[in-house]
């Protein structure tokens, strides 16, 4: 069977994507699993430390896993004792040097703290990380080329996609987060008129809770056709409108999925233009109201239709202008790809001109 078509008639060229064992005792002693120290100021190391910290405060298995250890938690923290005991545990199972087995928590608060805060993250620390709390391979992978340095790992935050009065009932209308994005891709057309004719999207999510069987599609457009594919269902209810911002519509997902699951999904925009282009339709953005993992934009043009100037840029949210731009050129194929490792409260992508900039 084909992909099945919602038609959606509303009223910008933007998309919205939307979290004990008995102690053991051992006299204290130093630990360091830091022979070889970063300087406090490598931005790689600091890169590295940065997204473990989200990761550990990311709601699932990872949060539970140091939370459980806790007695106090505080909000957009990690508990640096908590995530020390994880580690001990770790290494009185499996134990990488002589007295690992007889580790305290405390002897590795301070080797947590210097990890998580950037100060100091060695390759043996980042390793009994990803040990400790089983990091998947993509989250591994991503924190390898974070550590390791690598040019082509951006991570791109700002303080709002949306204005906050419209965040707020966006939210309410939402709900707590239910699901977070593992990966998005993005594959824009552009027809030979120099609009965006359709976008193709590939979406991994991950369930932050049991019994997901929908996701969130906020868009903000003249009228356009979801077709979805593969993972996910044609809606049966029409978009709800949010007061002067955008619609909210729900995705059926092909099954229900519990915590912690993960599900591949495929939809297709097309747009339908009336009257004269817009600067609007020249443009193609996504915002991103909390947080997106591995984003990974491309914009393809018409043989016919390859304009002389294309700039990748930072908008101050959807209704905002430019605050960061950079000229790029097409590729091969025609056309010009962006990928960021992380995007949070943040709206970016391509706008193209039909003149070159003097």
């Amino acid at each position: 069977m084909g992909p099945a078509a919602h038609t959606i008639a509303t009223e910008c060229r933007t998309y919205v994507a939307l979290p004990a064992l008995n102690r053991r005792e051992a006299p204290m002693a130093n630990h360091s699993l830091d022979p070889s120290r970063s300087t406090p100021d490598d931005p790689a190391r600091q890169a590295a430390a940065e997204y473990l910290h989200e990761l550990l405060l990311r709601p699932g298995r990872r949060r539970r896993t140091w939370e459980q250890y806790a007695e106090r938690t505080r909000p957009g923290q990690v508990n640096q004792l908590a995530v020390a005991e994880v580690l001990a545990r770790y290494l009185w199972h499996h134990p990488r040097r002589r007295g690992d087995g007889d580790l305290l928590p405390r002897q590795l608060k301070d080797t947590a703290a210097r990890a998580l805060s950037g100060r100091v993250l060695s390759r043996a620390t980042l390793e009994l990380f990803i040990d400790a709390f089983a990091l998947p391979d993509a989250e591994q992978d991503q924190l390898w080329r974070l550590w390791e340095g690598s040019p082509r790992v951006r991570m791109l935050t700002g303080t709002r996609a949306i204005r906050p009065d419209m965040a707020e009932e966006v939210s309410a209308l939402l709900g707590p987060p239910a699901h977070q994005t593992v990966s998005l891709h993005d594959h824009a057309f552009v027809g030979a008129d120099g609009r965006i004719g359709g976008v193709r999207t590939i979406q991994v999510i991950e369930a932050l809770r049991d019994g997901l069987d929908n996701i969130p599609y906020i868009y903000d457009t003249s009228a356009l056709t979801l077709r979805v594919g593969h993972g996910c269902e044609a809606p049966v209810a029409p978009g709800t409108k949010v007061r002067n911002g955008p619609y909210v519509l729900r995705i059926p997902l092909a099954r229900t999925l519990a915590e912690g699951e993960t599900l591949s999904l495929e939809y297709a925009t097309t747009f339908h233009y009336r009257g004269e282009m817009t600067v609007e339709e020249r443009q193609y953005r996504r915002a991103v109201m909390r947080r997106v993992d591995n984003i990974d934009l491309r914009v393809e043009f018409d043989p016919e239709y390859v304009p002389p100037a294309i700039w990748w840029a930072v908008w101050d949210g959807v209704d905002g202008g430019v605050i960061e731009r950079h000229r790029v050129q097409p590729d091969s194929q025609n056309s010009v790809h962006r990928y960021l490792r992380l995007v949070e409260k943040t709206v970016a992508g391509f706008y193209w001109e039909d003149q070159t900039p003097e």
